[in-house]
């Protein structure tokens, strides 16, 4: 190999690992992000909440209980769930039962009407995702942007971030 060759395939080598790591730590930001804690179902104004053992109270979402496939939850019902950057409750399950989230990174195609569905270019091709309700983490997220996807076990997007480490290349 000449030097010329041997530079370029260091560049590319390079390239590839800052690509992997990139989208790693993305994940590895997400997951530490986010907080899982369990409490029981309790009846509240307009719906159901979950009261925790330290006495913190936090509504739930029962249409993103059916998007999981689970029956709405009953009062006493103990549950484990978990609660993003904001200390909003993004995914609750019965008490046992491990969360199995995938982290999907790629660049922004677009957010659908009504933003109901966000479209990526991934490595893998496009990949289209329906939304749950978060408008407020979509808000001002413009196409082309590098963006890190939780997807729950339903398949539904249930938290965005931005994606550390710039573009990803399809």
């Amino acid at each position: 190999m000449n030097v010329r060759s041997t530079f370029f395939f260091f560049i590319l080598l390079s390239a590839m690992l800052g690509y992997a790591v990139a989208s790693s730590s993305a994940t590895d930001e997400q997951r530490d992000s986010h907080k899982t804690m369990s409490g029981v179902v309790a009846k509240a104004k307009g719906g159901l909440a979950i009261q925790t053992p330290q006495g913190t109270t936090y509504q739930v979402n029962e249409n993103r209980v059916r998007a999981h496939g689970y029956e709405p939850f009953k009062e006493g019902d103990r549950v484990t769930f978990i609660l993003d950057e904001n200390a909003i409750v993004i995914d609750v399950h019965p008490e046992g039962m491990e969360a199995k989230h995938q982290y999907v990174t790629g660049n922004l195609i677009h957010l659908g009407k009504m933003q109901n569905e966000i479209k990526l270019a991934t490595p893998e091709g496009e990949k289209v995702f329906p939304l749950a309700n978060l408008e407020a983490k979509t808000k001002g997220i413009k196409e082309g942007t590098a963006v890190t996807l939780e997807v729950n076990e339903a398949g539904t997007v249930i938290d965005v971030h931005p994606a550390t480490g710039g573009a990803v290349k399809p």
